[in-house]
């Protein structure tokens, strides 16, 4: 026993000494390349005229490059999408909170990232405007995809990985927007008791505050359902140097992930309680069609992920609206 001691003791002394001779290792924070990225994926409804694709920089340090970027690009469609080309491509600029939309050059090979004349740097980000269905038909079988296939530049700037997006007809069953009437206090609150579990917002109004619209807008992937209130706000927009004042109504929003298929859907998102704690959540719901302007959708359960154990959901029954598409 004490021979393993003594050996324990001579080894952790190696290691020490090992250690205190290791050389400190500095991180250089210039040494980061920034990064371009592409959103990878999209869609709109069957008679979208056009898409906007961003490419943006990832998290960076410092100040972003001084120096124009050039792009190479292949653009390709097929079906109805077979002659999809680049429209325009425009990255907007703030100042003393006005927003001017300013475009870039392209062809039909290259992109040039420019430096911004008031900003001194390339924009953080900006938007390639794919025109693919300019007599907006209701177009089938139809996708394009963009592939950034190369990168040129003086500063240390590389693109991502994922170099690719590709466009696919949003067709599934509640795609668009879809238009819910709450006429009487009676559906207002069934709606009330549903939705307020996870809105502190609506969980406060009273049937009198609302106009009655309330809208459910599916886009890909994602949905949200605007309440309408009948308290206006004035809302001041300035655009290329434009200022513009109107009273709009005010709105609560609940947002979402969605899955529909087959006449079941799933929403997945996330909340805040009165104590300012924010709680994920998943809604259950069916749906059914007697008509393609009319869409009857029954809420089964709403439950709170972080804190869920049978019996503590949040809403459970069987409650249904009817949509009117919009």
């Amino acid at each position: 026993m004490k021979i393993n001691y003594i050996l324990l003791l001579a080894v952790a002394a190696l290691w020490s000494a090992c250690s205190l001779d290791e050389p400190e290792v500095q991180i250089q924070d210039n040494d980061f390349p920034f990064r371009l990225q592409i959103d990878e994926e999209g869609a709109d409804l069957a008679d979208a005229e056009d898409y906007k694709v961003e490419i943006s920089f990832a998290d960076y340090l410092g100040e972003l490059p001084s120096a124009a970027i050039t792009l190479t690009y292949e653009l390709s469609g097929e079906g109805d999408f077979s002659g999809a080309v680049i429209d325009e491509i425009i990255y907007e600029y703030e100042e003393d909170d006005c927003v001017f939309e300013r475009e870039m050059a392209f062809t039909d090979q290259t992109i040039t990232i420019p430096v911004d004349a008031d900003l001194g740097t390339v924009p953080e980000a900006f938007e390639i405007v794919v025109l693919m269905n300019e007599a907006e038909i209701d177009a089938s079988d139809s996708e394009f995809e963009l592939i950034i296939t190369g990168i040129e530049t003086t500063d240390n700037v590389m693109f991502s990985d994922a170099n690719t997006f590709a466009y696919e007809i949003l067709d599934n069953d509640m795609a668009g927007e879809w238009i819910l009437e709450l006429t009487t206090e009676s559906e207002f609150l069934d709606f009330q008791n549903l939705f307020g579990t996870i809105s502190t917002d609506l969980a406060a109004l009273t049937f009198a505050e609302i106009t009655g619209e309330v809208k459910f807008e599916y886009a890909f992937e994602e949905m949200k359902i605007e309440i309408e209130q009948v308290e206006e706000e004035e809302v001041t927009e300035c655009e290329e140097g434009e200022i513009e004042t109107e009273m709009e109504n005010l709105i609560i929003e609940i947002e979402a992930d969605y899955d529909a298929e087959d006449g079941e859907i799933t929403y997945e998102g996330s909340y805040f309680t009165e104590d300012a704690e924010e709680l994920d959540f998943i809604i259950e719901a069916t749906y059914s069609s007697d008509a393609d302007d009319e869409v009857v959708m029954t809420f089964t359960s709403i439950i709170d992920e972080d804190h869920f154990e049978s019996g503590d959901e949040l809403f459970t029954g069987n409650t249904s609206f009817t949509l009117i598409k919009d």
